[in-house]
């Protein structure tokens, strides 16, 4: 039995385990299932997910009121609406077909590592004043943290672009079953590593407890404007902004 073969043994014993949790003593029973890139429907149902479980509860978006500004909220939602066609993404649907959690990804390579997440100069200067803002943050963030100046040997990570559990099915591991899905995903992408962005607090505890270290991290009241102002006057507890990391084989050591 090869290593990969043996890792990917071991994965599918754990996602296996994991699709059955309790909530008030009954059991819940789920899936993880990808979204069908050729279905319309399928997508759009994991799009309004996503508005309803990311969009609207994410930190950056509530501090800056971005969603008072429609065009912002359009613009930043085609951009990372992107990935979706990519093969990557993946849902936790339960016995009697409720879709309570999804996650996308999406895979870099060293020889083109342009990230979704990060808009061109063109692309900013196009966009909204809020649109602007967040862009921006995340293109600092790219070049700050250089993955592959980072680590020379590593040259294809897969890329968690974003995770959304329904409210009523958080705390029972389903993040932690969708994160195990990436995991999969890149070992069989031959990705060496895995990466995740994180602007809330609980996301950030979320890929610690499962053994990401964090590489990267940016508090927001150091995050200014031209005038010395804070751009970010992000609500308690979510007060950085933190890139986690795990290599392949680490992972396969988590619980």
């Amino acid at each position: 039995m090869t290593v990969t073969t043996r890792l990917t043994f071991q994965l599918t014993n754990k996602l296996k385990k994991m699709n059955k949790f309790n909530i008030n003593k009954k059991r819940l029973n789920y899936n993880i299932v990808p979204m069908s890139s050729d279905n319309d429907n399928d997508k759009q149902i994991v799009i309004e997910f996503l508005k309803k479980n990311f969009f609207q509860q994410e930190p950056l978006i509530m501090c800056i009121q971005l969603y008072k500004d429609v065009e912002s909220v359009e613009k930043l939602q085609n951009h990372l609406f992107k990935t979706l066609d990519n093969g990557l993404t993946f849902k936790a649907v339960s016995s009697n077909g409720d879709l309570i959690g999804v996650i996308t990804n999406e895979i870099i390579v060293r020889d083109n590592e342009k990230r979704s997440s990060c808009s061109s100069n063109r692309e900013v200067q196009e966009g909204s004043v809020k649109f602007n803002e967040f862009m921006k943050l995340f293109q600092k963030v790219e070049q700050e943290t250089d993955m592959f100046e980072r680590y020379p040997n590593v040259n294809r990570v897969m890329d968690i672009k974003g995770v959304a559990v329904n409210e009523t099915f958080r705390g029972q591991g389903v993040c932690k079953a969708l994160f195990y899905k990436s995991k999969e995903l890149a070992l069989e992408n031959k990705c060496s590593m895995v990466r995740v962005d994180c602007s809330s607090y609980f996301s950030a505890s979320a890929a610690e407890k499962l053994g990401f270290q964090c590489i990267y991290s940016l508090n927001y009241e150091d995050y200014t404007n031209e005038k010395g102002e804070v751009i970010f006057n992000s609500l308690p507890p979510h007060k950085q902004f933190k890139v986690h990391v795990i290599f392949i084989e680490d992972f396969f050591h988590t619980d």
